[in-house]
């Protein structure tokens, strides 16, 4: 150490002072671990440093439990079931209790019977069935009373001796039936409050809809898989179609509002007067004047055209006399002969229903639906009253499908309409001079 002390001295380094001394570092003390029970210690050395990751769990018995308080005893107590009519006695363990109580037996409440009416024999001459007997009407009552209106139950233990075989409708109908008559013949039905008329109608049973119903149920089931796959190929097409169906329409009344006459956008305001008057009636005569001058020249260059069509004709027909049949003279050919027109059969009116043949007035150039070419059949103030009458029946004034046959069976409709509308008014009318004639008649038989 003195060697190297020499050399900072000359090396003009300072050396370290006491207080910077190295202090020597301390010993880590060993912690003991307490070797847990039930491991023996040469286990224990084994393990090392490092703890087991399994948790050592010593095996004791269960701690005896400690009450809170005092055990309540139980008693061997008799009981009778409401549900029966017997009067059995059974018993059961129950709680003792402070004072002793004899309550109900608790699962009494589920005891739920249904209130199936009960009828006198004046009431069942109401009643009446001459499909039912009152003997088989009386063994469904008894049997709906066992067995709490479940009827597929009933229906499986029906059995009424030399009787007829009933399926569930008849039985449901039979039923139902017999508890609307009844309801409705102890208490009228205008004197019924609101919960016994919903009652009431719930007691209404469609026997045939019901039967319907199961039947169309037994096809779906019976149904294959190639069925299932095209219904849903329909049902899906069906969508589709209801899907458009709107726009369809859109476009449908867009297209007949652009075949509809356009309103007049101009103002006759400037006509009212007798000046406009008479400013109209000049501009319509020049106008006349005008169209008849373009006909005279058109008839007239007509004219000029055809005057050397006849005696070119008349040429032609001497000389074809003249030559006669094979280029000599002899009479006329047999080509110039009139040839006789051929007869056309003129059809029945059950044939052209047949083959669709019609005959309509010269339709004009343009674009029209057949039904827009219905011509109202009424007309005046009439017209309005049978547009309202066909409206009462849901009949549209535009047919959907206007073919001849529905153009000629609405236009007879109208007409039958018209005709009924006039009887009316006629009828009403000679009703009310009626009316005034009586009036006064009994006004004189008072005056005298």
């Amino acid at each position: 150490m003195s060697g190297f002390q020499d050399v900072r001295d000359v090396m003009e380094l300072s050396g370290p002072t006491d207080a910077t001394a190295r202090v020597p570092i301390a010993k880590k003390q060993k912690t003991v671990e307490r070797r847990p029970d039930g491991i023996t210690r040469e286990l224990f050395a084994l393990l090392g440093e490092n703890p087991p990751p399994v948790a050592i769990v010593e095996s004791k018995f269960k701690e005896k439990p400690r009450w809170m308080g005092k055990v309540n005893p139980w008693v061997w107590k008799p009981f009778e079931n409401p549900a029966r009519s017997d009067g059995l006695v059974l018993r059961h363990w129950e709680r003792k209790s402070e004072p002793s109580q004899d309550l109900e037996y608790q699962f009494g409440k589920f005891n739920v019977k249904v209130d199936v009416p009960a009828y006198t024999d004046g009431e069942y001459e109401v009643l009446k069935d001459p499909d039912w007997t009152r003997e088989e009407t009386d063994y469904l009552f008894n049997l709906c009373r066992e067995y709490d209106l479940r009827f597929v139950i009933i229906w499986d233990r029906y059995e009424f001796p030399a009787g007829k075989s009933r399926s569930v409708e008849d039985i449901k109908a039979r039923y139902y039936s017999i508890c609307r008559n009844l309801m409705e013949l102890r208490t009228p039905l205008n004197q019924m409050t609101p919960e016994e008329t919903q009652i009431f109608n719930l007691l209404n049973f469609d026997k045939e809809r019901e039967t319907a119903r199961k039947n169309m149920a037994e096809v779906l089931f019976a149904r294959t898989p190639e069925q299932v796959k095209e219904e849903e190929m329909l049902l899906v097409e069906l969508g589709r179609i209801t899907k458009n169906q709107a726009k369809n329409l859109e476009e449908r009344k867009e297209l007949f509002n652009r075949l509809e006459v356009p309103t007049s956008q101009g103002s006759i305001a400037a006509y009212t007067g007798s000046q406009g008057l008479a400013h109209l009636r000049e501009m319509m005569v020049n106008s006349n004047d005008k169209n008849k001058k373009r006909k005279s020249i058109a008839l007239g260059s007509n004219n000029s055209n055809n005057t050397d069509g006849p005696q070119q004709s008349f040429a032609v027909a001497t000389s074809a006399e003249r030559l006669g049949p094979g280029g000599g003279g002899g009479g006329p050919s047999q080509k110039d002969t009139p040839q006789p027109k051929k007869q056309v059969r003129k059809l029945t009116p059950e044939e052209e229903l047949e083959f669709g043949v019609t005959y309509h007035d010269k339709l004009t150039s343009g674009v029209k639906f057949r039904s827009a070419m219905v011509t109202a059949t009424v007309k005046g103030g009439t017209a309005q009253k049978v547009q309202a009458a066909l409206a009462q029946l849901d009949i549209s004034p535009r047919l959907a499908m206007p073919t001849t046959r529905t153009v000629q069976k609405f236009e007879q409709l109208q007409t039958s309409v018209g005709v009924l509308l006039d009887a009316r008014k006629a009828n009403d009318k000679i009703d009310n001079e009626q009316r005034v004639l009586k009036a006064q008649i009994e006004a004189a038989k008072e005056d005298t």
